[in-house]
């Protein structure tokens, strides 16, 4: 049973070199071993040697925008910096202090699930731990005080979490384009001026060999575990295995839908989660309606357990439901409390943590979508929205249990620079045109970032 605990704390960044240089060392091995990385391709790294080389020079500050398909995307960072980037350095007669490294940003509920000794790497790496649905002022204060230091570029994934789609962006956050205009802030402060730049780097990951029976067999656990039948075999020419493949995905989902929504309905009262059949809608705009109906419900409800207003993006509510429980997870109070209000503690905090069942649910369901797949029916898209539904399942099952489909490649891109100097005059002129500024600044940077997908 769940218990209640002392509050979290801040993991301050501690970069320790030696630890980056082990890690650096081990790579190759983890890529190909855990992860099951085959083939890296890199474009682009002589872009990052100037940068690297005028911030080690105290002459520039950088952030590195990076897309997060998925959790692998930070060891292909790392992969970037400690072999393609300095191989580039020598190829043009540059030399760079190594190990070459950066700040990082995580999520704070990482060593959470992941344990302890998470938050004793990333503190050695040079990580800046932040708590989501929040002002984490702690963590708001150290990025800034980093920036301005310099000594490694700052990266961040502006999307915000990991979305699952290796050639479909996610919406920005401004996040990103705010530490920037912040840094060259508390830069004029200090009465230095030099350039702040965005980096995008694009990942982008897909099979070295089409995985088409490894898919076919995922869903044919899935459609046991559901009770379905199991369609094989699975047809040889390629229209036909198309098809098979994307009626089996939608029959998964219109399941699992139907059920979930029947749960909500009779245990949650929440009956506005079903929506009925409308013949003038196609099968995916169908599925789109339900889903959004679904999550609404899921969020609705445990938003009303904790008080929270549901305002926002459905990413925006599922962080300020986590940050509620956590909350009541982690008592900042701890030490305060009586044994019997500790006991009490107890049983909020599992009553928490079966709430944010949901809020988890919804995370999952978020990147669950058919046009995905029909818009280009090729098997790397088929794997990714197979292992999407599959996270749903187990997360039903109440299992972690990841998914292997075989070997894969992954292209690095890094592309082009977006200098914020050029929008400072504007920015600091009030602060409504900041706003603007920041907004501008993020869609460039996704678009700039979705240049970098190739089909």
């Amino acid at each position: 049973m769940r218990r209640a605990q002392p509050g979290l704390q801040f993991i301050p960044p501690q970069y320790q070199p030696w630890v980056c240089r082990g890690i650096h060392g081990i790579l190759p091995w983890w890529m190909r071993t855990q992860l099951k990385i085959a083939q890296v391709r890199v474009e682009g790294a002589a872009t990052l040697v100037p940068w690297y080389e005028q911030v080690q020079k105290n002459q520039a500050r950088v952030l590195l925008a990076f897309r997060h398909p998925t959790l692998d995307d930070p060891y292909m960072i790392l992969y970037l910096l400690s072999r393609s980037v300095p191989q580039a350095a020598r190829g043009l007669g540059v030399k760079l202090k190594l190990p070459l490294h950066n700040y990082f940003i995580y999520d704070r509920g990482i060593p959470l699930w992941a344990g302890r000794w998470v938050g004793w790497l990333f503190s050695r790496l040079g990580g800046i731990p932040i708590q989501r649905g929040r002002s984490d002022r702690t963590a708001i204060k150290t990025i800034r005080e980093l920036l301005v230091r310099g000594g490694m570029p700052l990266t961040v994934a502006p999307e915000g979490g990991i979305n699952s789609h290796s050639e479909r962006l996610a919406p920005l956050e401004p996040g990103l384009p705010q530490m920037g205009f912040w840094c060259l802030e508390d830069l004029a402060k200090q009465g230095q001026e030099m350039p702040v730049v965005v980096i995008p780097i694009g990942i982008q990951y897909g099979f070295l060999h089409p995985p088409w029976e490894k898919i076919s067999e995922l869903l044919a656990k899935m459609e046991t575990w559901c009770g379905l039948p199991v369609a094989q075999p699975l047809p040889t020419e390629p229209t036909a295995r198309q098809e098979h493949l994307y009626a089996r995905l939608l029959g998964l989902a219109d399941y699992l839908l139907t059920q979930m929504e029947a749960f909500y309905a009779r245990f949650y009262h929440h009956s506005q989660a079903s929506i009925a059949p409308d013949t003038d809608l196609g099968i995916n705009a169908h599925l789109k309606i339900r889903l959004e109906r679904l999550r609404e419900a899921a969020l609705a409800i445990t938003e009303a357990f904790f008080g929270v207003k549901g305002e926002g993006t459905t990413i925006d509510r599922c962080r300020r439901l986590e940050s509620a429980g956590w909350e009541w997870l982690y008592r900042q109070d701890w030490a305060e409390l009586s044994p019997m209000a500790r006991n009490l503690a107890d049983r909020i905090a599992q009553e928490a943590e079966l709430r944010l069942w949901h809020m988890q649910l919804v995370e999952r369901l978020t990147s669950v979508t058919g046009d995905y797949v029909r818009e280009k029916p090729t098997a790397d898209r088929f794997a990714e929205i197979t292992l999407i539904l599959w996270s749903v399942v187990t997360h039903l099952r109440g299992k972690n249990q990841p998914a292997n489909l075989g070997q894969r490649w992954v292209a690095i891109r890094v592309g082009e620079p977006l200098r914020l100097n050029d929008y400072w005059d504007t920015y600091q002129s009030n602060r409504k045109a900041a706003r603007q500024v920041v907004n501008e600044v993020t869609d460039t940077l996704a678009q700039r970032l979705q240049a970098l997908i190739v089909g």
